[in-house]
């Protein structure tokens, strides 16, 4: 963008948003969604009194000498969430997305540990930056663009979230390490994706015909092999069936599946949820049927932590073990905010095993979209301390 405004200082608390634009003399307009919260000649604005761990979105725009609003910037943030815990690090993290004519920009909060991050633009490597920011100038504004931020950093025993029990089952399933990469498995890896709408639509001044969002998520966990050697040496199963299949979200084939919707209506958003368990068969030594049972489901939970007109917010637990034998349990957890403008953001915790897969699907869409998919790093990775996949979602639109 050449000659435009731009947004030169951003800065947010728990209740407050500051930002600054580049100098004029004209008039600039500032909008919060579609209320107009200034007009005036100063470059900078105070937004005070929000919501904590809230996003907001922005519309500045300049009047030239003719009386119309030119050199318009988009740009979406939240307020920090001071209450979120070491098990969810991205959840303690603001994004923020600025666009504008031909340039997207995208700059995150600090984490520890990581000082070089990996940036794809629908899944195309681009760079390395060493900061926490990026700045697309090569942007095709009628399309619609994917962007990955990734990084990874050593774990540290304290920041694990296994308890002596895991750590216990860690030794039990210790020699499958051997075969393992001592590396990987100390190496926490930091996913943040951002799916960001065509910028002709993102910047357009036609208003957006009002539409109340429904979202259909489903979470699968499952074991891509077709027979698996147990790790844990004391038992008496020596193999177990795997669900012998790729990613895919409409296969009856897991380890466990979680389906939950969310509406939003005239009146106060509604969800419904299910949650289901596949069946372990675990077969001798000679590769022979043993005996087969259904782990229980009651510590996979779905629990709605806030609401209010504009947003709802969730949380999802999951702890599943293995009902035949001492095992680790498939562990994840997920939180999400769900807006009334439809916008929402997404985080996740899970271990690197076994091959877990999201999806989400909005409204009356037939075909699911996938979210996040991660590969088993091998049926060792699930007992502590190795390192944790976080990885977080959020869309412009």
């Amino acid at each position: 963008m050449t000659g435009g405004l731009d947004i030169l200082v951003l800065e947010q608390s728990d209740t407050l948003i500051y930002f600054r634009w580049s100098t004029t003399e004209a008039v600039c307009r500032v909008k919060r969604g579609t209320q107009v919260v200034y007009t005036g000649t100063q470059n900078f604005f105070k937004d005070e009194g929000l919501q904590e761990d809230h996003l907001y979105t922005y519309t500045i725009e300049r009047l030239d000498s003719s009386g119309k609003w030119v050199d318009k910037i988009r740009l979406q943030t939240g307020t920090e969430n001071r209450k979120t815990t070491k098990d969810n690090v991205l959840a303690g993290i603001v994004l923020t997305t600025i666009v504008s004519e031909g340039r997207i920009s995208l700059a995150w909060g600090k984490i520890e540990g990581i000082s070089t991050f990996d940036i794809y633009r629908n899944g195309q490597f681009i760079e390395s930056v060493e900061k926490n920011q990026y700045t697309d100038d090569e942007v095709l504004s009628d399309q619609p663009l994917t962007y990955w931020i990734r990084g990874k950093r050593p774990v540290s025993r304290e920041d694990k979230k296994g308890n002596e029990k895991k750590l216990s089952l860690h030794k039990v399933f210790g020699a499958l390490q051997q075969d393992s990469s001592k590396e990987k498995s100390a190496t926490e890896d930091f996913w943040i994706t951002q799916k960001i709408a065509p910028l002709d639509s993102l910047l357009s001044d036609q208003s957006k015909s009002v539409v109340l969002p429904v979202w259909h998520f489903r979470y699968n966990t499952f074991l891509p092999e077709t027979l698996l050697k147990n790790p844990n040496l004391l038992s008496p199963f020596h193999y177990f069936k795997g669900d012998d299949r790729a990613f895919d979200p409409d296969s009856p084939e897991y380890r466990t599946h979680v389906n939950f919707s969310v509406s939003f209506n005239e009146n106060d958003p509604t969800i419904a949820w299910d949650k289901h368990v596949g069946p372990t068969i675990g077969y001798n030594w000679r590769k022979k049927f043993s005996k087969a049972d259904v782990a229980s489901a009651e510590e996979v939970e779905l629990v709605k932590t806030a609401e209010s007109d504009e947003k709802v917010s969730i949380a999802l637990t999951h702890a599943v073990g293995n009902p035949l034998t001492t095992s680790p349990n498939i562990d994840y957890t997920l939180s999400a905010d769900f807006y009334r403008d439809g916008t929402y953001t997404i985080f996740g915790v899970h271990d690197q095993s076994p091959n877990h897969e999201v999806y989400l699907k909005h409204g009356e869409d037939h075909q699911w979209t996938e979210i996040h998919q991660s590969e088993s790093e091998g049926l060792s990775y699930m007992a502590g301390p190795t390192a944790n996949k976080y990885w977080r979602l959020s869309n412009f639109s």
